[in-house]
């Protein structure tokens, strides 16, 4: 019955647009707690005492995606939504001294459900989140309640043309090959736009933006 009712306000918040009156009284808390020396931020909605919802966010999101999720979840779940290093309001480790990768996630993540007491959870994944929750789910399979997955990968076949020059990075971490990642990033972005009818030619007039995010470190896969 429990799972039903999880199902059934994610596909609502999947489908709706969730306004401050669909969303009830339901509070979302933005907290930070220190997990290994970062700076970790995190939702957190939901009765205590409730069962427990991870929600792992994507590439290059951070845990304002589930905006309108946890609000639609909050009133039977208490829902937990970290952003990772790198991501979102999280601090940002100098890639000199912090590893960007999955298992370093899936640690800092396992940190913080250990501080915040969560000991069962469901994990909901996607994206970048599938790779950091099945890391838990293999860690600690005993403590997932439930497992799911929106567009996350578990196997090679999902990683093909498109992934070929993250793959080469991840593999080198060599400067040129971030170069070259970089200038495949900006291909992509051009033929977004174009493909929205904005013009992406230099000194053409762009759409006005209130804030522009930060730039995010690239993740490496581990070795």
């Amino acid at each position: 019955m429990k799972m039903r009712s999880f199902a059934a306000a994610l596909a609502l918040s999947l489908t709706t647009v969730t306004t401050p009156a669909m969303a009830g009284d339901a509070v979302v808390h933005h907290r930070t707690a220190n997990v290994d020396g970062i700076e970790i931020f995190y939702r957190e909605a939901g009765p205590a005492d409730g069962p427990v919802v991870v929600l792992l966010h994507g590439f290059p999101s951070s845990s304002h995606m589930y905006r309108n999720l946890i609000p639609a979840l909050a009133s039977r779940y208490r829902v937990i939504a970290p952003d990772y290093p790198g991501f979102g309001e999280s601090a940002v480790p100098d890639r000199a001294r912090f590893r960007y990768t999955f298992t370093k996630f899936a640690e800092l993540t396992d940190a913080l459900l250990t501080q915040l007491g969560a000991r069962r959870y469901a994990l909901y994944v996607m994206d970048y989140g599938a790779p950091v929750g099945y890391r838990l789910a293999l860690c600690h399979p005993e403590r997932v309640t439930a497992l799911v997955v929106q567009n996350g990968n578990a196997y090679e076949d999902g990683l093909r043309e498109f992934w070929k020059p993250i793959k080469a990075y991840w593999a080198s971490g060599a400067a040129g090959d971030r170069d070259a990642l970089a200038v495949s990033r900006r291909g992509a972005r051009s033929l977004a736009r174009r493909s929205r009818g904005v013009d992406a030619r230099p000194g053409a007039a762009r759409p006005s933006r209130k804030r522009r995010a930060p730039a995010r470190p690239l993740l490496r896969l581990p070795h």
